[in-house]
């Protein structure tokens, strides 16, 4: 079986490669085609799209891995049944169960090897090549923000702002809450403005309002830097980020800031779990690949074709359908995010029963 396992694999690695280069051609046009006019508009030189093609290349690798290895899978066994090579295996007393096995292992073996390459290298070139078309399309990001409200890293602090200057670090508006380990208000702090230091907060113009002896006691200062405000001016930007341009220990962070700032987190949490499962999901299109492309016997290169654009489609629309119901809050993200895969694994496992033996 060793022999054989060998020859399997070396029959689907090129086919994969194959296919994989074939996908990315496809990704790349349609990604350059789409931002043509643009580029067009602001004169950009061949050189530079050209290298905004290549920052995209990764990212292209990412979504074709998948849908490379079930065309291969289902084009290898394709072949093996077209030249009746299946059948003399079948007729050896060999399972296709077991004779599928490597296959299987490089679906798994791929997944895994893609969250580690869209961890170490996908996300940080997809972030420079959206950074690089903002640049060159003359696209400024705009971090300012309005009433902001957030928990401070101190225990008991919370911090109400109208506006926050990303430019000059300043909030204004400020009103700062104070409160005990048990949550009860201990002092309220109004100011017209505050401004960062390397200390904290410094606070302009202020109303101090304390809680003493059953009655509140107000007084006014013209500058004062609480001990307790030493949360960074980052914690108060506009935090719409672009999870594709976080690794998971980004991801993690940022959605942590989000429940900390009070603000939903369904949709970061969603994409968060998505790309968790998709470590499972080559494995999965190598299973139902295996168990649909060892029918084929004609067409062998349209009808895998076929099956892999049709697989990847469905489960990516039903991907695309349980990421809204997650995100509108029907449903869990993580269950949103791992239905798809949870399903067709389900349909994997029971296409395999029915398999030749």
């Amino acid at each position: 079986m060793k022999i054989f396992y060998r020859m399997l694999l070396k029959e689907a690695l090129p086919v994969m490669l194959l296919a994989l280069m074939f996908f990315v051609l496809i990704l790349e046009m349609v990604d350059l085609f789409a931002n043509l006019w643009r580029y067009l508009n602001q004169d950009v030189p061949v050189n530079v799209i050209l290298t905004i093609q290549l920052y995209y290349l990764p990212k292209c690798i990412s979504y074709s891995a998948p849908i490379s290895l079930l065309f291969s899978v289902s084009f290898t066994l394709g072949n093996l049944y077209a030249n009746n090579e299946l059948i003399a295996l079948l007729g050896a007393g060999v399972s296709l169960r077991r004779a599928v096995v490597p296959l299987l292992v490089l679906g798994f073996m791929t997944g895994a090897g893609m969250l580690v390459f869209e961890d170490r290298v996908v996300i940080n070139t997809y972030a420079t090549k959206i950074k690089f078309v903002k640049e060159v399309l003359g696209q400024k990001e705009n971090a300012n923000n309005t009433n902001v409200t957030i928990r401070g890293l101190s225990e008991g602090v919370l911090y109400s702002a109208e506006y926050y200057n990303d430019q000059n670090q300043t909030l204004s508006n400020l009103t700062v809450l104070l409160c005990d380990s048990q949550g009860t208000f201990t002092q309220r702090i109004d100011a017209k403005w505050a401004e960062y230091k390397q200390q904290g907060w410094l606070l302009h113009d202020c109303r101090v309002f304390n809680y003493e002896k059953d009655k509140i006691v107000e007084t006014r200062e013209s500058e004062l830097q609480p001990p307790l405000l030493l949360d960074e001016p980052d914690t108060f930007r506009r935090k719409e980020k672009n999870l594709d341009e976080l690794t998971l220990k980004e991801a993690g962070m940022y959605i942590k800031e989000l429940q900390r700032a009070g603000r939903d987190s369904r949709i970061a949490r969603t994409d968060y779990f998505k790309r968790i499962a998709f470590i499972f999901t080559p494995f999965i299109v190598s299973l139902i690949s295996v168990a649909v492309g060892s029918r084929f016997k004609k067409n062998i290169l349209l009808m895998s074709l076929l099956l892999s654009l049709s697989i990847s489609v469905i489960f990516y629309v039903f991907q695309m359908v349980t990421g809204i119901l997650a995100n509108t809050g029907l449903m869990p993200p993580f269950t949103g995010a791992f239905m798809p895969v949870i399903v067709f694994f389900i349909i994997g496992i029971t296409m395999m029963k029915f398999i030749r033996t």
